[in-house]
């Protein structure tokens, strides 16, 4: 998956979009195909992006000593 230079908060404004449209009553059956791909794409994007920073957090996290 390429690296974007989108923020979070852009990507997520961006699926809020997709999916408004996706909600719309005027929305063809291709056209509904295609933002479904594209919020898939985006909710992949955006799960990358939360894991890589849940995995800073945990990196910068003091060990407990047992």
């Amino acid at each position: 998956m390429a690296k974007t230079s989108k923020t979070y908060q852009e990507l997520s404004q961006e699926l809020d979009d997709v999916l408004a449209r996706l909600q719309a009553d005027d929305v063809d059956v291709d056209a509904a195909l295609q933002l479904h791909e594209q919020g898939q794409q985006l909710v992949k994007e955006l799960e990358a992006m939360l894991t890589d920073a849940e995995n800073k957090v945990t990196e910068l996290k003091p060990k407990r000593a047992g």
